[in-house]
């Protein structure tokens, strides 16, 4: 065969390697706009279920008098506050959801570093869901026999924030009725690290779903036939947000509890993002 013919045969497996690269390109974009048009789907009808319900409890309560009695209006109200807790919940994601598909630097976010008791965010947390879970009956309880009072880790505030709300919540939507959402906390002094368990009895996890929970997008059919307009992006929000901190998140089924485990650094970020600078508010007086 000539050098002409060569060239001519290479000239020819690299188009061809270049129109396969270019089809798997397309597929993958296709897949991509079909995922964001489902999540956006699901989003949107878990945004009007909570809605209309805050706008039908809003009209019970604004009837004329004599409608509705004031234990009635307790609830009506509690009802309220767990479905806009709820919506809360959903549009932190939604805005989430954008930057965290980009690979960021911790460096170059936004969100500053600042000192988080743990204990503290984990007690507010379960206090926003209670009346979500009061639902089904089920407790929210922030362990205080086994919750270290370990020293304040440095972190963004509202990312952490964010994955353990969504974590809790998954916990409260695939929990049995009558049952607890336990939250325990421990100090790892030899790692300098602080560990958040969130453990629930409901629908207990596949082993090999352990690491598939935290995927883009993944329901297991056991899921998505208990709660069947879940996003499957919870998860891997609070994948994505853990990896940012350096930390580690893992899910196991222990004893017929499913448990989620945080492990956070107490102070292993600092100097690699700016820091919130605390305001000093003293003045001096003549």
């Amino acid at each position: 065969m000539s050098d002409a013919e060569q060239s001519t045969q290479q000239l020819k497996r690299k188009v061809l390697q270049l129109e396969e690269e270019n089809a798997e390109l397309r597929r993958q974009m296709e897949q991509v706009e079909k995922e964001r048009i489902e999540y956006l789907q699901n989003v949107s009808h878990q945004l009007v279920a909570p809605l209309n319900a805050i706008k039908w409890h809003i009209e019970n309560l604004t009837a004329p008098e004599g409608r509705i009695g004031l234990d009635r209006a307790k609830k009506v109200l509690r009802s309220i506050y767990s479905q806009a807790t709820l919506v809360v919940h959903l549009a932190k994601n939604f805005n989430l959801m954008s930057n965290l598909e980009a690979d960021h630097a911790l460096s170059k976010l936004k969100e500053p570093l600042q000192e988080i008791s743990l204990r503290q965010l984990l007690v507010n947390l379960a206090d926003d869901f209670q009346p979500l879970a009061w639902d089904s009956n089920i407790n929210i309880i922030v362990d205080q026999d086994h919750f270290d009072d370990g020293p304040a880790i440095l972190a963004m505030r509202p990312l952490v924030s964010q994955v353990f709300s969504n974590i809790i919540e998954n916990a409260v939507k695939y929990s049995k009725n009558d049952t607890k959402v336990m939250i325990q906390g421990k100090y790892l002094s030899e790692r300098d690290c602080f560990m958040v368990s969130i453990s629930n009895e409901g629908i207990p996890l596949n082993p090999e779903h352990n690491e598939k929970i935290f995927a883009r997008g993944f329901r297991s059919e056991e899921a998505t036939r208990k709660y069947p307009a879940g996003t499957g992006f919870g998860l891997y929000i609070a994948r994505r947000i853990v990896d940012i901190h350096e930390g580690e998140i893992t899910a196991s089924t222990r004893n017929g509890w499913t448990v989620f485990e945080v492990i956070l650094s107490v102070k292993g970020l600092k100097g690699k993002a700016r820091t919130r600078v605390k305001k000093n508010y003293t003045t001096n007086r003549r």
